[in-house]
């Protein structure tokens, strides 16, 4: 899942994905290698691309502040749920919300596919409980906000269907 950051006023997107033992970093579609080992005390090593920078991490909420080669940051991590609720980019009858919070246990589906009414997308686990997905309409997978294996929270977008256009099948 991509999750969105704000640093001094600028929107970053960035995911990680496992690279070996440690994580890689995608930013604008640039994979980096990253590491990052944290003390009690919030002082931390991060190895960004194989350079070592010490830093110094505090965490509050959704602002984490870093002292990194001598500036400080504040990150703001934007809750996918808020991000896409505020995108005027779907009509709200376009997009799937989660019904509960849960974990995706499948996704039956990819970006761009075409789908029937009734059709099975995700299949999501919350205490315990499966629950299907299934497409409200014929249309195509327009965005697929999360995968197999991805946690969210209640009401987070988790489909979003854009209308089969004249021609299309």
């Amino acid at each position: 899942m991509q999750h969105s950051f704000t640093i001094a006023d600028r929107q970053f997107t960035a995911w990680l994905s496992r690279a070996g033992d440690g994580y890689c970093l995608h930013v604008d579609n640039r994979p980096v290698p990253v590491s990052l080992q944290c003390g009690g005390d919030g002082a931390c090593v991060l190895h960004v691309d194989g350079c070592r920078h010490d830093a110094v991490v505090a965490v509050d909420g959704d602002v984490v502040h870093i002292h990194l080669d001598g500036a400080t940051f504040a990150v703001r991590y934007t809750d996918p749920t808020h991000r896409y609720a505020d995108s005027a980019s779907a009509a709200s009858d376009d997009v799937a919300l989660a019904p509960m919070p849960g974990v995706v246990v499948a996704a039956n589906v990819r970006c761009g596919e075409h789908v029937e009414a009734g059709q099975t997308l995700l299949i999501i686990e919350s205490m315990k409980l499966e629950t299907a997905i299934k497409a409200w309409r014929k249309g195509r997978i327009a965005t697929l906000h999360v995968g197999k294996g991805d946690t969210f929270e209640r009401s987070a977008p988790l489909v979003t269907l854009a209308p089969v256009e004249a021609g299309e099948r």
